[in-house]
């Protein structure tokens, strides 16, 4: 499933809300230990990495992000 998420990515923009600041979705790593590490980068490409549990909002909300169980992604 995260492979599929991934190249989704590659063809997408997909930016998330995470705090105030808005962030591309770059990749998404397989879960371990606990939490799902995510890869972001801000308008001036440098890349940020937070845990899926961070994000508060999807542009757009696909639905295979919207039915995740809200433990795992924030609420939007």
């Amino acid at each position: 499933m995260i492979e599929r998420m991934n190249e989704l990515l590659e063809s997408n923009d997909v930016m998330v809300r995470i705090g105030s600041t808005w962030y591309r979705l770059e990749e998404i790593n397989p879960h371990f230990e606990g939490c799902i590490p995510i890869f972001v980068s801000d308008e001036d490409g440098t890349e940020h990495e937070f845990d899926m549990a961070d994000i508060d909002e999807f542009d757009p909300v696909f639905k295979m992000f919207k039915d995740m169980d809200q433990s795992v992604v924030g609420i939007a």
